[in-house]
């Protein structure tokens, strides 16, 4: 797989996330990632280390920073010994474009045409 089959943090609609409730500490960096053991898709603001649960509900958050939390589809724990997203994370972590089609996080994305 190339770089290209999967979803970038710069294809995030910011006003979108923010306008549905994504506000969290002030100068939010949001980035996707995915479980690696069911592919469940979550949004990560990883300014202060913050993964929502819930793409029809923002305010199901919690914090990640220096933790890690139970998935909310398979229950298994996600691993915290490795980056989530970025450069240093492993593919296992990285959401595929069909999967973020088949996630209920698809609106976030910006419209083709913005990118």
């Amino acid at each position: 797989m190339s770089d290209s089959d999967y979803i970038g943090e710069g294809e995030i609609d910011y006003a979108k996330v923010m306008a549905r409730g994504g506000a969290n500490c002030g100068d939010e960096d949001f980035a996707v990632f995915a479980c690696p053991f069911c592919r469940h898709v979550y949004l990560l603001e990883y300014e202060v280390d913050t993964a929502y649960l819930d793409a029809s509900d923002l305010k199901k958050r919690v914090s990640v920073f220096n933790t890690c939390f139970s998935c909310v589809s398979c229950g298994i724990e996600i691993p915290s010994d490795t980056a989530w997203v970025g450069p240093r994370a492993p593919e296992k972590f990285k959401v595929l474009r069909e999967e973020m089609s088949r996630s209920g996080w698809r609106w976030i994305l910006k419209e083709e045409a913005d990118l």
